[in-house]
């Protein structure tokens, strides 16, 4: 990593951070080139002019990232910030096109969350804007808040100083499943939430007042410049322009995701996530407020061609959900055992029921079907009769249920008698022994083994 610090003798904030960025460590002042300090893989440049028109610096300076340091301005928020954000020009002129800088998504999560550990001050991710908009070296402005008195505030200096001083190139190395963000106030503050609650980082983030600026040709370099795999979008906030974005970012070959898709992952990879996810929503399976499930078996066993490619191919299941069901109501640990054996995904909505599985095309359907059937009749015998019909393809299950109108119809009425005769126990009534075989009697119910409907599907 060499990472070039660049701060405004114009900027009180900027001089600032400069100063305890000196303070902290033994710098060594550089001989050649526009960089005047060197300490370790960081170079600190001060310029006389303003940060935003700071254009052609990256070819300059040869750096693998750079680091603006900024005062933030805001007559709406008041006391003291901690912001990072990306630049870019997404509205152009009548002589210049939209342009978008190059992100550094992995450094704007490791100093926004090393600010939040290191102070009480509030940290905020803002949305893409202003300039300089042509440098094509991964850069970042980093800023304080929002006024002069924060701005030469010591302590604030100091401790945005040690959140640069914190990167390396280990960290920054590291990989980030990055988003695009779209949707929200100029403050993002679900991005915020997420970036700071997640494994995720972000690109270019795009508030509400900017999305109907965005054209296809934009997101596109939104997407391509933040080396982003997915699109988060902050979908109450959106208004009539969702619709519209979300289908350039399906045609870009993007997914959409939501919060509960970030935090529901689970242990499958984000390369296999994306890819899973792609590929059933291009099959029309329908995966609003559910959630991906990827069996252990099958994380364990993707081969390296198949990752390779765009995205999988899946077969549906079309095992019915009330089997399903049932069989989980019986013995939940032993059914789960059953299915993450298989190769097989499944949606889960959240209260724990599976609406739909699908095994990878390269599998033989039938087998993995009898096995999943077969499985559930066993742990379905743990507390009912179960008869399989293959010529039908039904299952029937049948379970002795306790009749209160016959119980009623032997004297037995409401009370501690009628309590215990009801969980199997026998009883006696004016010398009479009244035993449960007597009250309960045998209910059979049929199960379509096929899902007809096959339900996650539109």
């Amino acid at each position: 990593m060499d990472a070039a610090i660049i701060c405004s003798e114009i900027d009180d904030a900027s001089q600032n951070i400069a100063s305890h960025l000196l303070k902290r460590v033994p710098w060594a002042r550089c001989s050649e080139g526009p960089a005047q300090w060197r300490y370790g893989s960081f170079r600190l440049l001060v310029t006389k002019e303003r940060l935003i028109k700071q254009e052609e610096l990256d070819g300059e300076l040869n750096a693998d990232l750079l680091i603006f340091l900024s005062r933030h301005v805001s007559e709406r928020r008041k006391g003291p910030v901690f912001t990072a954000h990306f630049t870019g020009d997404i509205e152009g002129s009548e002589f210049l096109s939209p342009m978008l800088s190059r992100p550094a998504p992995r450094a704007l999560k490791l100093i926004v969350e090393r600010l939040k550990r290191l102070s009480s001050i509030e940290v905020l991710v803002e949305v893409t804007h202003h300039c300089p908009c042509a440098i094509d070296t991964p850069s970042l402005f980093v800023e304080i808040g929002s006024s002069k008195s924060e701005w030469t505030d010591k302590s604030l200096g100091d401790t945005m100083a040690q959140a640069i001083l914190s990167l390396d190139s280990l960290s920054l190395n590291s990989q980030c499943a990055t988003a695009v963000g779209f949707g929200g106030p100029h403050y993002a503050l679900r991005h915020t939430e997420l970036l700071l609650g997640t494994d995720i980082c972000y690109g270019h983030i795009f508030a509400s007042y900017q999305l109907e600026r965005l054209s296809p040709s934009v997101v596109k370099a939104a997407f391509e410049k933040s080396q982003a795999q997915f699109a988060y979008f902050d979908r109450n906030q959106m208004g009539k322009e969702r619709d519209r974005l979300l289908s350039i970012v399906h045609n870009l070959g993007y997914e959409v995701l939501r919060k509960g898709d970030i935090e529901g992952r689970g242990d499958v990879s984000w390369e296999q996530y994306l890819k899973i996810r792609r590929s059933l929503r291009l099959r029309g399976v329908v995966l609003d407020g559910v959630r991906i499930r990827v069996s252990e078996s099958l994380r364990d066993s993707v081969p390296s061609h198949v990752l390779s490619m765009n995205c999988f191919e899946f077969k549906h299941l079309g095992l019915n959900p009330a089997i399903i069901k049932l069989t989980r109501s019986v013995d939940y640990e032993s059914f789960y055992h059953l299915i993450e054996n298989e190769k097989i995904v499944y949606l889960e909505r959240k209260d724990g029921s599976i609406l739909g599985i699908f095994v990878p095309a390269e599998l033989n359907l039938h087998d993995v079907k009898s096995t999943l059937l077969f499985g559930c009749v066993k742990i379905l015998k743990k507390r009912y009769e179960v008869e399989y019909s293959k010529q039908k393809s039904k299952l029937y299950i049948s379970e002795r249920k306790f009749n209160a109108r016959l119980a009623r119809s032997l004297g037995v009425a409401d009370g501690p008698l009628f309590a215990k005769l009801a969980h199997g126990e026998p009883i006696t009534i004016n010398s009479k022994v009244i035993k449960p075989e007597d009250v309960f009697t045998k209910v059979k119910k049929a199960f379509d083994v096929t899902n007809a409907d096959k339900l996650g599907q539109h």
